[in-house]
């Protein structure tokens, strides 16, 4: 009787949990369903800009032109959630560290490649597809030839991407987020084409490094089921050894007109998960990765001298089962801050040790593939599930992020997996997350991802495979070696010269399918086997499909084969609520309070003031500088190390505090973190730029 009832308990709370986790989410007004429609087709240049490009003469005989540029993506405060975190997400009442989309446009005689940068939580298919068609006028680089790219930072809105799914789940509300998918096309555009537009000759170099300590495995347990690892005792340091450490990074130079070769910018892949700040942050931020930017691109242009912002970033590499190496798992921006910037350390060692490797002679070639996982399940002796399926382990969240109280349930904890017929089911050991009945009737099969776009890029020795899944290390290893030994048996057959190629699998990348563990880490049923929504075959699927694509692309035509259009029904909310544009009195609210460090927390200076309403407030663009006087001085703006004291660097915050209901605009904080120490003659006062049809705010000076 008494294990009746626990069963009937257990069955009860499986429930609840599936409906809060899966049905609580429509609970939101204002969804819209609309459909979206964007065309492919192999662009046709101006055949005066092909000749103008091809007679553009490159010093040392070169073939290689590139160009860079970078725009800030922030939204307004007080409207979107931050994606990542799912029911405990919150919604970004500012911004501490801003978020970036950088455009790498790199060009040869024969092909041109767009490599985009963002960061946001995931890729988009949606965002790729209208990318494709809106830049293939001009550009030329229709989708086949764009990359998209994303940090996975999990304080970025998050509900931009192609799936019901994951609009509805990636936060704490439903929706496809139109108005900042709209915003966030129009400025990764604006970034394509100036990088397009101020192309030149160019030099590129490219190469890896290993780093270690900075991050650890988070499902060991799940990683040692590997058939590679033959020591399978759990040891609780091995969590820092089962990583991929490897950074992989291209460096861009631009020839200038006397010869000379400066830094243009560099991209790189590594593995981390954006995570080293709580699920409660509530202001918008790039996690670690801002840390890695900031100084790399700080360094670069005090060195180089250069007046021009120089474009470098990261992305994922294969990071699905790897969490940042927080003390003792002290998750908050002093930890985010140590790791970032000693990531950032081995970036900048790594640019300057390429500039040897530097060369004008590019070889650039892609190949690109949509495959239907419902219509082709199969390639060669392997089978993917038709049909996706969410786990229970994905409810319960990974280790250092554990959801609250149902994460240790039985049925619903990592590890939670069913031992009946697990050879003859394609899902495998896995529990399907309310049952599979209530989940088909909760969440219809054609609200998960179904199509995946396989891609290829080649540049000289390097392979980037950017796939729209989050990849443990050991499946991203799988799939590289399957990459590598196609390409390196096509070079054999053609009679080229066969050359070791380096392989950087890049996750999230121009969408969100989910996660992919290999057959041995899927049977422990993980959080991250518990994501793998098609099943335990998903890594040898891939591998296959991705092996195929790289044999296929050793032939002399170019391989992209892609529908004629994409079409995308979706529920969509306006999260951001335009405001009537008021006359706003801009004004001090309090003065500027120091508050010293305590605990894990940092040393801060903060004031408030009241201006705009949210949505005008438009924190993509600068708004927030220090400046200082000595004794009665003239005031100037205030830099540390060469460095300016603003709202670009990783110290200063603004927060939405409170906004109009009686009165017009809203109340800002603005923080200024690490703050400078000095003596009784140096006083500061923080600078707010113009808003609306106000002039700059000046703060009470303070010291």
């Amino acid at each position: 009787m008494r294990v009746r009832r626990s069963g009937l308990i257990l069955l009860v709370l499986l429930a609840v949990t599936c409906f809060v986790i899966v049905a609580g989410k429509y609970h939101n007004s204002g969804l819209v369903w609309k459909e979206f429609h964007y065309r492919y087709s192999e662009p046709v240049l101006n055949p005066d800009v092909v000749a103008n490009e091809s007679n553009r003469a490159i010093p040392g005989g070169g073939n290689f032109i590139a160009g860079a540029a970078t725009v800030d993506i922030t939204p307004p405060p007080g409207f979107l959630p931050r994606g990542g975190y799912a029911t405990w997400s919150t919604v970004g009442q500012g911004v501490r560290t801003h978020l970036y989309a950088r455009a790498y446009y790199l060009q040869t005689d024969e092909e041109r490649h767009l490599v985009i940068q963002t960061d946001l939580v995931s890729g988009s298919r949606i965002l790729h597809a209208a990318l494709g068609e809106r830049l293939a006028p001009e550009m030329g680089t229709d989708i086949s030839r764009i990359s998209l790219m994303a940090t996975h930072t999990h304080s970025a809105p998050g509900q931009i991407v192609g799936s019901q799914f994951y609009n509805k789940h990636i936060s704490n509300q439903a929706g496809f987020a139109e108005d900042y998918f709209e915003f966030v096309l129009q400025r990764i555009s604006e970034a394509a084409l100036q990088a397009y537009r101020s192309r030149g000759p160019a030099k590129l170099a490219s190469g890896k490094t290993d780093i270690w300590g900075l991050t650890r495995n988070r499902s060991l347990p799940a990683y040692l089921e590997n058939r590679s690892i033959l020591d399978k005792e759990y040891q609780p340091e091995r969590d820092f050894h089962y990583i991929n450490p490897a950074m992989y990074m291209v460096r861009i130079d631009s020839i200038q007109p006397d010869g000379r070769s400066v830094p243009l910018g560099g991209f790189a892949s590594f593995s981390i998960h954006g995570t080293a700040l709580p699920e409660g942050e509530p202001l918008f931020n790039a996690d670690v990765w801002a840390y890695i930017h900031k100084d790399w691109q700080w360094y670069l242009e005090q060195r180089y001298d250069r007046e021009n912002q120089i474009h470098v970033s990261a992305f994922e590499g294969t990071h699905g089962d790897i969490a940042p190496a927080a003390r003792f798992n002290r998750l908050g921006y002093l930890e985010a801050r140590r790791i970032g910037r000693e990531i950032g350390k081995h970036a900048i060692e790594l640019f300057n040790s390429l500039e040897k490797d530097l060369t004008a002679q590019v070889s650039l070639r892609s190949a690109v593939r949509q495959v239907s996982i419902t219509e082709k399940p199969r390639i060669g002796q392997t089978e993917i599930c038709t049909e996706a399926a969410a786990g229970t382990t994905l409810a319960a969240a990974p280790l250092e992020h554990t959801s609250p109280v149902i994460g240790y349930l039985p049925f619903i904890r990592q590890g939670s997996r069913r031992w009946d017929a697990a050879e003859d089911n394609c899902q495998g050991r896995k529990r399907i997350l309310g049952g599979d009945w209530l989940q088909r009737w909760l969440e219809p099969k054609d609200s998960f991802p179904d199509s995946v776009l396989f891609q290829i890029v080649e540049i000289n020795d390097l392979l980037i495979l950017p796939l729209p899944f989050e990849v443990t290390v050991e499946s991203g290893q799988r799939i590289a070696d399957a990459v590598r030994s196609a390409t390196e048996d096509s070079e054999v057959k053609s009679g080229r010269e066969l050359r070791r190629k380096q392989v950087m699998v890049a996750s999230l990348a121009g969408g969100y399918t989910g996660y992919v563990t290999t057959p041995e880490e899927y049977g422990r049923q993980y959080y991250e086997g518990g994501h793998t929504l098609f099943g335990k075959n998903t890594q040898p699927y891939l591998a296959s499909q991705l092996r195929q694509l790289a044999l296929d692309m050793g032939g002399t035509a170019r391989i992209a084969e892609l529908p004629e259009q994409w079409v995308y029904r979706l529920a969509t909310k306006r999260f951001t609520p335009e405001s009537i544009m008021e006359p706003v009195e801009r004004a001090i609210e309090s003065a500027p309070r120091f508050y010293h460090a305590v605990d894990d927390l940092e040393a801060y200076w903060v004031m408030q003031w009241r201006d705009v309403s949210a949505d005008k407030i438009n924190l993509h663009e600068p708004l927030i500088s220090v400046e200082t006087r000595i004794n009665n001085g003239d005031w100037h703006p205030l830099t540390v190390e060469g460095i300016a004291v603003d709202d670009r660097g990783y110290d200063m915050a603004v927060k939405l505090l409170k906004t109009g209901e009686s009165e017009v605009g809203a109340v800002y904080g603005v923080y200024w973190y690490n703050p400078v120490f000095s003596g009784p003659e140096q006083v500061f006062r923080f600078v707010i730029q113009a808003r609306g049809s106000g002039s700059i705010l000046y703060s009470p000076p303070f010291r």
